[in-house]
């Protein structure tokens, strides 16, 4: 390894308001930092991000409810409001000088036939994203097939760019090698640990977000990975604190308190990572 990576964290911690998340975050050792779009909040928490000398590399665009992005595949208004959404949130990314907005281009396990009308609706959003100078990371979710029919359409325009996550790659995108295919185009990334598909039953719930080295996922491989292509931006974790229904992965890291899970998982970053 010759390039000196930086790494970054999403905040996590329920019951701290963002600056001192922010503040945890960047004294456990990161130097970036991302969020869920807040459309009302992206000011007062980019400025605390900058207070304490973290970098914001993205916003997370939403993909559920009011913003179901499964929608943006349908005709009628529906689709067109989500694009409406997606595209107030690439606005809002570049008025704060936030240089990527992470979106997810299907939710759903049941559904695998990308549209022409959803290449429409996404087709606005890249237009704007070009416009404005943001790069779009589009993830590797459930639903392969939607992000390889956006990336095929969009591969040359200037906006378009892949955000990885570890944890999908292993439990939705059954193991295949997503930097294989959109590694020329990484803006972003989601590290994150799991357990693989445990349970073929199950969908979202095997998602687990684990920090790194609780689950399966080839750490040393994913940074070898990387370091192929031509990304040397912040390689970002994205963690949680919640076990999912009937697990209790996730207790011991609330039992460590926000600070003292922070500094674990900057440990077990580099660990994974760098050891």
């Amino acid at each position: 390894m010759t390039h000196q990576w930086k790494l970054g964290l999403a905040p996590v911690a329920t019951g701290l308001d963002m600056a001192d998340n922010l503040a945890l975050i960047k004294g456990a050792g990161f130097d970036a930092t991302f969020f869920n779009w807040n459309p009302e909040k992206t000011e007062a928490w980019t400025n605390a991000a900058a207070r304490v000398g973290l970098f914001v590399q993205s916003i997370h665009a939403p993909f559920s409810g009011e913003c179901r992005v499964s929608h943006m595949w349908k005709r009628g208004e529906e689709g067109r409001a989500v694009a409406d959404k997606l595209i107030a949130c690439v606005t809002d990314c570049a008025n704060h000088g936030v240089p990527v907005m992470v979106i997810h281009p299907f939710i759903g396990f049941k559904d695998h036939t990308p549209t022409q009308v959803g290449l429409d609706n996404y087709a606005r959003v890249v237009e704007a994203a070009n416009k404005l100078g943001v790069t779009l990371g589009f993830e590797n979710v459930e639903g392969e097939e939607y992000l390889a029919a956006l990336m095929k359409a969009f591969w040359n325009e200037p906006s378009l760019g892949f955000c990885f996550d570890t944890g999908h790659e292993l439990c939705y995108n059954g193991g295949h090698d997503m930097l294989a295919l959109y590694g020329d185009k990484l803006c972003h990334t989601h590290l994150n640990d799991n357990l693989g598909v445990y349970d073929p039953t199950l969908t979202w719930e095997n998602d687990l977000h684990l920090v790194p080295l609780d689950g399966i996922v080839n750490f040393a491989g994913v940074l070898a990975r990387i370091e192929k292509t031509s990304y040397r931006g912040p390689l970002l974790a994205e963690l949680t604190l919640t076990s999912k229904p009937g697990r209790s992965d996730h207790d011991k890291y609330r039992a460590m308190g926000a600070e003292g899970f922070y500094t674990f998982a900057h440990e077990r970053l580099k660990q994974a990572l760098f050891q």
